[in-house]
């Protein structure tokens, strides 16, 4: 995995995204790294704002333990601005914005309860 790893950071520095188990990691621009997840209801309606905020805190935590596991990961992001996007994964056919975080704010795309 480790060897992986530097071949996947180096994808990421070409500009091309990646995954890493559930994440998506994608370069923005030389310091923003977007860190996609998607979430786990398979209805829309199911969604609110506090399961969306809870399941953007398990994103977080996730690559969190993702970064702690990788030291060549942890030296990529240093200094790099981290946005966090949540997505609803419309079975297969699109993938709808839910929220995004930067900077421990969120930025709401669509309106739930």
């Amino acid at each position: 995995m480790g060897n992986r790893i530097k071949i996947e950071l180096e994808m990421l520095k070409e500009n091309r995204p990646i995954n890493i188990g559930e994440l998506r990691l994608e370069m923005k621009n030389r310091n923003v790294l977007e860190v996609t997840g998607w979430s786990q209801y398979k209805n829309f309606d199911n969604l609110t704002k506090q399961k969306t905020l809870n399941e953007l805190k398990e994103l977080k935590d996730l690559f969190i333990k993702i970064v702690n596991a990788f030291p060549t990961l942890k030296n990529f992001i240093v200094n790099k601005s981290i946005i966090f996007n949540l997505y609803f994964d419309d079975y297969g056919k699109a993938s709808i914005p839910i929220c995004s975080e930067k900077n421990c704010k969120v930025e709401w795309m669509i309106n739930l309860k």
